[in-house]
């Protein structure tokens, strides 16, 4: 049995030598024929000009052996520089004072190039560009060593801005350590004054924009925080006030603003809290700077200012009563009535404590009569009822004062007794012009300290419909329907039923015959001169 597995063993090896024997000549004539060719290639091409790669680069071999060293030369087109053992160069090489860039493979780069964090703009020949370069729409500035350039550069005397990618910066805004500049549409800074978008700026010659005060050729500016051009504004300089005109100058002399007359010193200053003499007239200006108009007093004299703000002198005649001025516009202190024309009886409808929500309904109906009433008004509430009371005025009422907030003067000492009173017709100026030339004291209380320093005449009354207390306009009419010839007839503004009731005692009293005036006209009428510190009832 082992005999007869040798045996079989024998055979099959016997047979896989066979076959080996049989078709190994084939493959191993393939791999002697390809290796003669390879040998027959590599001997036919060193016969031609060739590159030759190692570890260390490339070169390039003539036909006859021979290498390129130390010179540019042309191959197939392109440029190669050779070092001295031939090697094609590659990075920056400088070759007869100029420099060059090569890629890897030795050919020149073109175009931009990004080398050891700095940019280079290379031409062609792989030589930087220097100074300004305009590529797609973009404009650059490269360095004497080509090196591309970002943020502020100078050429030429004039200083640019380059973004963050080398490419100027124009028609833009550009803030460095705290200060803003702009750079024009060529990209150079701005100095001067400039107009950007409908706005004045103003830069220094260093670029640097300007805000607050400055002077220009001799003119003053102010620059808001956003450094514009202020125009058309008041604004404040060392505790002083002055106006910019349409052109951003301060501005002197007589100025409208808001339909208000400012007067404003030869300095731009303005005028507050004293006299102004312009066009040979003399004004008085409040702590606003405002003309003041109506009556004024100033230690212990009276003047008066005339609807367009003048002083008056000589002769006024004023509420139906003359008043004499002299040159320094110091009234005598004497007045006389003017009678009115007219005849019938008269009455004087007074309302106190608004003007309120129900001044014009009542002011409606005195004019659909052709009837006149005095309106001895709070100083809080004018500011609440502008309309109500630029209408009394249009209406030919008379404005009048009830003090401020309706304290009563006899509990006061000399400055707030006047005080109440200045304070209401300062309301009044600002509104209509002027002030009010009557006053009816709170309460009707008043004492020998009040009489000497309310400074206008006192108006009290003699019917008092007691609306305030009983809201009722049946009464109230009734109360009122009493009037004689001279009454002068309290009620109040303020209330509902009074205004109901003022819709029947007007046309009722028109039927009558009685004349409906204010309290100056009836005086005036009736020939009775009002004096300051006077107190006055019925006027007969």
């Amino acid at each position: 049995m082992k005999n007869s597995k040798k045996t079989v063993g024998i055979i099959l090896l016997t047979c896989i030598v066979g076959v080996i024997l049989i078709f190994a000549p084939k493959y191993i004539f393939a791999a002697v024929k390809t290796a003669l060719d390879t040998y027959q290639d590599k001997k036919e091409a060193l016969l031609e000009d060739h590159w030759v790669y190692d570890e260390n680069g490339r070169k390039y071999v003539y036909h006859d052996g021979v290498l390129i060293k130390n010179t540019w030369r042309e191959i197939d087109g392109v440029r190669y520089c050779f070092d001295e053992n031939g090697y094609v160069k590659s990075g920056w090489i400088t070759d007869k004072g100029s420099t060059y860039y090569l890629t890897a493979n030795g050919t020149p780069a073109s175009g931009w190039v990004k080398d050891d964090g700095k940019w280079y703009y290379l031409t062609s020949d792989g030589t930087p560009k220097t100074g300004w370069l305009s590529d797609n729409g973009k404009w650059y500035c490269l360095n004497d060593q080509g090196i591309m350039a970002t943020g502020w550069v100078e050429a030429d005397g004039t200083s640019y801005y380059m973004n963050d990618d080398g490419s100027m910066a124009s028609n833009c805004w550009i803030q460095q350590d705290g200060n803003w500049y702009y750079l024009n549409t060529s990209g150079a800074i701005s100095t001067g004054w400039r107009s950007i978008n409908d706005k004045w700026y103003y830069f220094r010659e260093d670029g640097v924009m300007m805000i607050g005060w400055i002077t220009d050729n001799g003119k003053t500016y102010c620059l808001d925080g956003d450094g514009y051009m202020i125009t058309n504004s008041w604004e404040e300089k060392d505790g002083k006030t002055y106006y910019l005109g349409e052109d951003g100058t301060i501005m002197t002399g007589k100025i409208t603003v808001n339909n208000q007359t400012y007067f404003l010193n030869s300095d731009g200053t303005l005028v507050t809290s004293d006299w102004y003499k312009y066009d040979n007239s003399w004004y008085y200006l409040d702590e606003n700077g405002l003309p003041k108009t109506g009556w004024l007093q100033l230690d212990s004299k009276w003047y008066y200012l005339k609807e367009d703000g003048t002083m008056a002198t000589g002769e006024l005649i004023i509420d139906n009563k003359k008043y004499t001025f002299d040159e320094n516009g110091v009234w005598d202190g004497k007045s006389t009535a003017v009678k009115t024309t007219g005849s019938g009886p008269m009455v004087a409808l007074t309302f106190d404590d608004g003007p309120g929500q129900y001044t014009e309904r009542i002011l409606n109906t005195l004019a659909a009569n052709g009837a006149k009433a005095t309106f001895f008004m709070l100083g809080t509430n004018i500011p609440n009822y502008p309309d109500a009371v630029k209408k009394m005025e249009s209406l030919g009422c008379e404005l009048a004062n009830h003090t401020f907030d309706h304290k009563d003067l006899a509990t006061l000492d000399t400055t707030a007794i006047q005080n109440e009173v200045s304070s209401t017709n300062d309301k009044l100026n600002a509104l209509v012009g002027h002030g009010a030339s009557l006053v009816r004291p709170p309460y009707g209380s008043y004492n020998s300290t009040v009489k000497s320093v309310i400074g206008f005449p006192m108006i009290l009354w003699s019917i008092d419909t007691l609306d305030w207390k009983t809201k009722n306009a049946q009464s109230t009419y009734e109360a009122a329907m009493t009037a004689q010839d001279g009454d002068v007839i309290l009620m109040h503004d303020i209330h509902g039923p009074t205004a109901d009731a003022v819709d029947m005692i007007v046309p009722a009293l028109k039927a009558k015959g009685f004349q409906m005036v204010t309290v100056s006209e009836l005086a005036a009428a009736k020939g009775i001169n009002l004096e300051n510190g006077g107190a006055y009832g019925a006027l007969r």
